[in-house]
């Protein structure tokens, strides 16, 4: 019960409140504490949700400063920490094609636009770490409206290379 409260206030807490983990106690902990009862909700929906917290977590590491690379390696590891705590196997997000399962794909970009606005905000950062330049306001908007469907793409990517 106290895993589920803390998966559920993750996306009510104002962006300055959120503590993004980065020393491997704070991933062990996330693994071995933060459950949800995925026997109820199902797998599904389980990875929905755990893909959506990565997704946030990328960018709210962005938001504190990280460089993209170093925010993409910490939302990976509370990826994979969170499925292997939960006990949930990747390949159950996956049709036979390699891409996510729709039922998947909307549930986690529905969650995922819980953290538009903090996504509005890293949207520059990210921007200007990859591009070395300012994205006009329309395009921050733009790449805004559609990260979900990006941050999604991209773990299809990875797991039809192979990097389960």
């Amino acid at each position: 019960m106290k895993s589920q409260l803390l998966a559920s206030i993750f996306f009510l807490m104002p962006l300055s409140a959120y503590a993004v983990p980065e020393r491997p106690e704070q991933f062990d902990k996330i693994e071995n504490e933060l459950s949800l009862a995925c026997s109820e909700y199902g797998e599904e929906s389980c990875s929905a949700r755990f893909l959506a917290m990565s997704a946030c977590t990328y960018i709210f590491a962005i938001n504190k400063g990280k460089h993209p690379d170093e925010a993409l390696a910490i939302a990976d590891e509370l990826f994979v920490r969170i499925m292997r705590g939960n006990k949930i196997k990747p390949q159950i997000m996956f049709n036979n094609t390699g891409t996510i399962k729709k039922e998947i794909g909307d549930e986690a970009n529905e969650r995922i636009g819980f953290c538009k606005e903090a996504t509005e905000k890293a949207i520059p950062k990210l921007f200007l770490a990859r591009r070395g330049e300012e994205p006009s306001p329309e395009l921050v908007k733009g790449l805004t409206r559609t990260y979900g469907k990006w941050w999604l793409k991209t773990i299809e990517t990875i797991y039809m290379k192979g990097g389960e």
